[in-house]
């Protein structure tokens, strides 16, 4: 299993990295979780006669997935754009109307798609005339749905696309402002489908070897139960009820990354509290000292004036004891009590000022 896990991580390690992707505007105002501001946004797009400078490239777009006026490429005069349309049993997202054509589109981000597709259907040729009639369903994901009543279905991935092809013949025009929004808008559509970019080998390689991915991380959750209780047998072996200025913190294990946290709060003065935080990793015991409260050069002249030595790491705001338990995961357990219990009677004890 050993050599089989080493493969495994040595197959890992030659993977290309995972490619990120900024995130937009939408995505960090958190407007991605609400189906309304794309059915805002859509209609403001969609509606030649917005500021947006655009013209017809939205409908352009749409017309050529429909292939709506296909003798002409012209969707006609007097163009309207409603969103929220009320039928008898629901509301239409937006209807585009003009002197040819009825247009309807259902937008599905996340919810179900469960629409009274007949209702909709019933309601276009109602209001349609002599006009001709499309009916849209734009998803993440390609749907079968509203088939039946002559809804086309759409993904936002293929709409864009299509957009994006043609931005450049309309361009010109745009005003810059929108372009910035307009194009971070799109973006924001293209990454709802695709999320974090995830490798394509990195998938691969996890279906090929699920067996052994699988075996690896049973070993490592079994290894981080080892090192819990290893941290609640040194825990039982230090004595902290002889100081009143001691606060038992919750040992803390990563979710991520197997390493066990035993942490104790010292409170030195009013205002310097140190946080002594022994540490246990795959590759052995950790002992950190940090400014829990108070600043870091006073925490560094305390542990000068007690004669505690340490490697410092100023960037992290962190110093760590230089023991000899660093490389030996299987150190025996009176050995790191002894010293962390001598550290600990060290700083509880202390006053600044003290010489």
């Amino acid at each position: 299993m050993v050599h089989a896990a080493t493969k495994l991580l040595d197959d890992f390690r030659a993977l290309p990295s995972r490619v990120e992707r900024p995130r937009t505007f939408m995505e960090i105002a958190d407007y991605t979780r609400y189906e309304y501001v794309y059915n805002n946004l859509l209609a403001f797009y969609l509606d030649p006669r917005e500021a947006h400078g655009f013209g017809t490239l939205m409908l352009d777009a749409l017309m050529s997935f429909g292939r709506i006026a296909e003798a002409d490429k012209v969707i006609g005069g007097d163009i309207s754009v409603e969103q929220e349309v009320h039928t008898d049993r629901g509301k239409i997202d937006i209807l585009i109307t003009s002197d040819d054509h009825a247009i309807l589109i259902e937008n599905k981000i996340y919810a179900r798609v469960s629409n009274p597709f007949d209702d909709y259907a019933t309601y276009l040729e109602h209001i349609a005339d002599c006009r001709s009639k499309h009916k849209f369903l734009l998803t993440l994901y390609p749907s079968g749905e509203g088939n039946d009543w002559g809804f086309m279905n759409l993904t936002h991935e293929k709409f864009v696309g299509r957009i994006r092809s043609l931005l450049g013949h309309h361009v010109s025009g745009a005003d810059a402002r929108h372009l910035t929004m307009f194009l971070d808008f799109l973006n924001t559509l293209e990454n709802l489908k695709k999320g974090t970019r995830m490798n394509k080998e990195f998938i691969e390689l996890l279906a090929q070897r699920q067996e052994q991915v699988e075996h690896f991380l049973t070993d490592v959750e079994k290894l981080k139960v080892e090192m819990r209780e290893k941290v609640r047998n040194l825990k039982n072996l230090i004595d902290v009820d002889k100081h009143r200025n001691i606060t038992q913190l919750k040992p803390w294990l990563d979710p991520n990354v197997p390493y066990y946290d035993l942490p104790y709060d010292i409170h030195v003065s009013e205002d310097l509290v140190v946080q002594v935080e022994t540490s246990i990793f795959p590759r052995g015991w950790h002992i950190w000292f940090w400014p829990s409260t108070g600043e870091y050069s006073e925490l560094k002249d305390l542990l000068q004036r007690l004669g505690i030595p340490f490697e410092e790491y100023e960037e992290d705001g962190a110093f760590e004891h230089p023991d000899t338990f660093k490389h030996r995961y299987d150190e025996n357990l009176d050995g790191i009590s002894s010293l962390l219990q001598d550290l600990i009677d060290k700083i509880a004890t202390s006053r600044r000022g003290r010489k």
